[in-house]
C-alpha cells in the first residue's frame, strides 16, 4: 500500500469510526425517547381519580 493510499485508508477508517459514535449516540436518545413514551403512555392508562363534591 502506497502512503497516498494508506492516508485514504486511515481517513475512512475515522470516518467510518465517528459514524459508529454517531449512530451510537443516536440510538442511546431513541432508547430514552422510547422508555419516556412508554412512561407517559402508562401513566395515561392508569385509571385517574376524579373528585367528587356532594
Amino acid at each position: 500500500m502506497n502512503d497516498q493510499n494508506r492516508v485514504s485508508y486511515d481517513s475512512l477508517v475515522t470516518k467510518v469510526h465517528q459514524q459508529e459514535e454517531t449512530i451510537t449516540q443516536l440510538l442511546v436518545i431513541i432508547a430514552a425517547t422510547n422508555r419516556k413514551l412508554s412512561d407517559l403512555i402508562e401513566a395515561q392508562n392508569q385509571p385517574k381519580h376524579s373528585l367528587t363534591h356532594s
